[in-house]
């Protein structure tokens, strides 16, 4: 596999265009199912057109699949640099749990004076 296969934007640049393939790939099969004309030709040109474009389903999904089994292929040899991501995780937990504490501080400053009123009232 090349180096800029590697890097997160080529990979998700793939993953776009083998996407946006197969949509399009699959309207074109829907499209080509309405019939419009019923003589011999129109039918045999329609017929032909569909498995084109079924072939080319079927291409596009086994791309994605090679596509699949390439990223498993860097994951599993340490290639595909998937800590990248993991190394700022502990910076969001650590400011998810102060964000936490900060709502909590909050609620009871707020809501527990409220409650005491219920209770004496």
């Amino acid at each position: 596999m090349d180096g800029p296969i590697r890097s997160a934007s080529a990979l998700n640049d793939r993953i776009n265009r083998l996407t946006k393939s197969l949509v399009e790939r699959f309207e074109n099969l829907v499209a080509l199912s309405a019939v419009d004309e019923t003589d011999f030709g129109a039918s045999a040109l329609a017929g032909h057109q569909i498995r084109v474009e079924s072939a080319a389903l079927v291409r596009a999904g086994e791309d994605i699949l090679t596509l699949t089994r390439q990223m498993q292929e860097l994951w599993l040899f340490g290639q595909l640099n998937v800590l990248e991501r993991q190394q700022s995780l502990p910076s969001a937990q650590e400011n998810a749990r102060v964000v936490g504490e900060l709502l909590e501080t909050f609620a009871r400053s707020h809501y527990e004076p409220a409650a005491a009123k219920v209770a004496d009232g």
